[in-house]
């Protein structure tokens, strides 16, 4: 009789230990939603110019020499809710997170026209 008790109680220890154990998403980290737009400059405009990311999404400025030889900035013509401007840059790759909802408005002064809007929500 001692054998069968231990025998029959094996199962529903085991289902005991399962249901109870930890979930392992404690150790793993959440997953991001936030996501990552690139900006180019080509020539002398912005591509995209028009856009439309969510809070915490990030705008990633690829920097290419202007035809004129030239660097862009990118400036933002808000004073509240938006990210820092860029200096002019010749190459390379600037991000900036935006963490307010809005529309905003950049340019690059360094060629005047040369501008793009984006949308947060």
């Amino acid at each position: 009789m001692r054998l069968i008790r231990p025998l029959v109680l094996l199962p529903l220890v085991s289902c005991i230990v399962v249901a109870c154990g930890g979930s392992d998403s404690t150790t793993t980290p959440p997953t991001s939603t936030n996501k990552t737009v690139d900006v180019f400059t080509v020539g002398t405009t912005f591509s995209p110019s028009q856009l439309a990311i969510k809070t915490g999404d990030t705008l990633r400025f690829n920097f290419a020499i202007a035809p004129d030889g030239m660097g862009h900035d990118v400036t933002f013509t808000q004073k509240t809710g938006v990210p820092q401007n860029i200096p002019v840059t010749k190459t390379g790759t600037v991000a900036r997170v935006f963490t307010t909802k809005g529309s905003f408005h950049f340019d690059c002064f360094v060629h005047p026209g040369m501008s793009g809007d984006v949308d947060v929500q």
